[in-house]
């Protein structure tokens, strides 16, 4: 389950940010995570409330926004969404997309009080 070092790794990040920004406490996190990210996205929940125990994020409110991917087909050369890897070109049926977006997880936005 790397649910859970990708939660840790989150909450490590926020803590930096701490005392960076200079907050004490964050109430409110929003997490964009792209389609293909191979993500769970229940077993993040679970992995984020175990993690964020004891931390400046312990309590916080944990929001999921799932970002399609984009994609450009080699055949027909069209820009394209895809919800899986192996999704034939829309416009010319082929499987030749090179994704470039999609993979990624992103903190979107914070909510935190000083």
């Amino acid at each position: 389950m790397h649910e859970l070092s990708i939660a840790e790794s989150i909450i490590d990040l926020l803590e930096e940010h701490a005392i960076t920004h200079k907050f004490k406490k964050v109430t409110k996190i929003t997490l964009e995570i792209g389609v293909l990210a191979g993500i769970e996205k229940s077993a993040l929940f679970f992995c984020f409330d175990a993690a964020a125990q004891n931390s400046i994020a312990q309590g916080a409110q944990l929001l999921i926004e799932e970002k399609l991917a984009k994609g450009f087909c080699k055949h027909c050369q069209c820009q394209v969404t895809a919800t899986d890897w192996y999704q034939p070109c829309p416009y010319c049926g082929q499987l030749l997309i090179n994704i470039t977006e999609g993979e990624q997880m992103n903190i979107k936005s914070l909510e935190v009080e000083n």
